[in-house]
């Protein structure tokens, strides 16, 4: 009898509502990380897309120099 004391009747919706937001909490830090991952990886290819545009440019105006090739450049 005094086992059935300690036990805390709740409704469907009162257990739905606390599982649905242990998962939201889960999900949010979750999608943060993966986000955070993202953004990290983007930023890290942007750069080495810009560093290697910068390389190819210098390359065609060394290759335009050697074949005095007009760049339309002033």
């Amino acid at each position: 009898m005094a086992k059935n004391k300690l036990v805390k009747n709740i409704t469907i919706d009162e257990l739905a509502e606390m599982v649905k937001k242990g998962f939201e909490n889960t999900a949010s830090k979750d999608q943060l990380h993966k986000i955070e991952k993202d953004i990290s990886e983007i930023k890290y290819d942007l750069k080495e897309n810009i560093r290697q545009t910068n390389k190819l440019e210098m390359r065609m105006d060394y290759v335009e120099n050697v074949l005095d090739i007009p760049t339309g450049k002033k």
